[in-house]
């Protein structure tokens, strides 16, 4: 077992990057890990970089030990990373690689239930080494590395038929509402050179991006539509900022429980997890609490948090039996909005909203505070919503769901192929005690 290294502080320091020497997070395995794919990086260090680090140049197993416990992924190119992943390599052939990938998938539970309760879980080398390890023959092994790598394989093909399912539902939106989005341009020095008179700039912020080509043609492509128009804040009968509340320990018979939905349990599919197991429950002062519960129809927005590809702004709806067995609250890193039904179809709404993220506009409405993107949500209110008759909203909502409905299907089967898989492992290993 070797730790990896990054010696120096700030990790964020450039003067260490871009050079020729892989270097993995661990962001990067868990990815592998979830997909049984090879590790892909995003990072490379320079010679000095490669000096406060180690260059691991034999194939190993990676495991993550920190935040995100027990994923692993094999490393089968020379490359860096730091403490926070360790490399495994068996001491004998009696154990594969490959075979030690799949078998601490399975016990990862336990792995994680090893770390301590703190602010970052983590786990170190000598709980690592405890670790019970099953050892068959090298052709049992090899037959649970063959029903693993084809149940994977499976699971993949399901999940990009509901990826191309869900990427539909833009692509129907789009026809239906009459919107001609603009081909990508090229990134070249004239692309990003342009002028902008000084009359379009005032009341509004000296934000460049938000007068390049590439946006004016985005929201000339909305106003272009052949369908009545509203902005965003005229559709609200309500607009209410989250509360992250007191913690649920809190003594006190006046203040009310609550599930808290945060950024995390936003995905890049427009679902939230509320399946999480790190869901926390908070208290609320009562009259906090009714102004921030969820009900059916409401629309949540992220207005801080985003990652490096994906700009903050991400939308999801609240379903009727999100809230029929439980109550839920937001916390202030998210939005709630609710749409007078006399003027737009809630639903519609938010798969609008959903496409507008989608194709970006929202990232020119955000600014960046200490490494945390956020939603300006003036600007975001000023959105132009297009309004097609009531009947026809319904309609492209109505095909919207039944398009999520069916990925979500596929999702499914592409979950049960894995888990069918992973029990006919488990009774080889373990035979009659399963």
């Amino acid at each position: 077992m070797q730790r990896g290294r990054f010696g120096h502080r700030p990790r964020n320091d450039a003067r260490y990057y871009n050079g020729i020497y892989p270097f993995i997070q661990t962001g990067n395995i868990v990815n592998a890990s979830v997909s049984n794919e090879r590790i892909q990086y995003t990072q490379t260090l320079n010679e000095l970089g490669l000096s406060t680090s180690r260059l691991f140049d034999e194939k190993v197993l990676v495991i993550t030990i920190a935040a995100n416990i027990g994923y692993t992924a094999i490393l089968d190119y020379p490359a860096c990373f730091p403490d926070s992943l360790v490399a495994l390599k068996p001491k004998d052939s009696d154990l594969t690689l490959e075979y030690l990938n799949i078998y601490i998938r399975f016990i990862r539970q336990y792995i994680e239930n090893l770390a301590p309760q703190a602010a970052q879980r983590n786990i170190n080398l000598k709980q690592l080494g405890k670790l019970p390890i099953i050892i068959p023959n090298r052709n049992v092994q090899q037959e649970v590395v063959s029903i693993m790598e084809v149940a994977y394989s499976e699971k993949m093909k399901k999940e990009k038929e509901a990826q191309i399912l869900l990427e539909s539902i833009d692509t129907y939106l789009l026809q239906e509402l009459g919107i001609n989005l603009p081909s990508q341009e090229e990134n070249t020095l004239e692309s990003r050179m342009f002028y902008v008179s000084a009359d379009k700039t005032l009341g509004n912020r000296l934000d460049p991006r938000k007068y390049t080509q590439k946006y004016q043609h985005l929201f000339s492509a909305i106003e272009n539509a052949p369908f009545p128009r509203k902005c965003l804040r005229d559709l609200l009968v309500d607009s209410v900022s989250g509360n992250w509340g007191k913690d649920d320990s809190v003594a006190d018979e006046n203040l009310v429980s609550s599930l808290a939905i945060r950024a995390t349990e936003f995905d890049n599919k427009y679902n939230l997890n509320l399946d999480n197991k790190r869901m926390k429950f908070r208290k609320y002062d009562a009259m906090i609490y009714e102004k921030i519960k969820l009900t059916p129809n409401d629309i949540l927005i992220e207005k801080s948090g985003g990652s490096d590809n994906q700009p903050v702004g991400r939308v999801a709806f609240i379903e009727k039996e999100m809230v029929e067995t439980r109550s839920l609250a937001y916390s202030n890193f998210i939005h709630k909005i609710v749409i007078n039904e006399t003027e737009a179809v809630p639903r519609y709404v938010y798969e609008y909203l959903r496409l507008i993220h989608n194709i970006k506009i929202t990232e020119v409405m955000q600014t960046q505070t200490n490494g945390i993107k956020n939603l300006i949500m003036g600007e975001y209110f000023n959105l132009t919503i297009i309004l097609p008759e009531k009947e026809k909203q319904l309609t492209i909502a109505r095909e919207a769901s039944r398009k999520r409905r069916q990925a979500l299907e596929i999702e499914m089967k592409a979950s049960q192929i894995l888990e069918a898989a992973r029990i006919q492992v488990k009774k080889i290993l373990l035979g009659d005690s399963l």
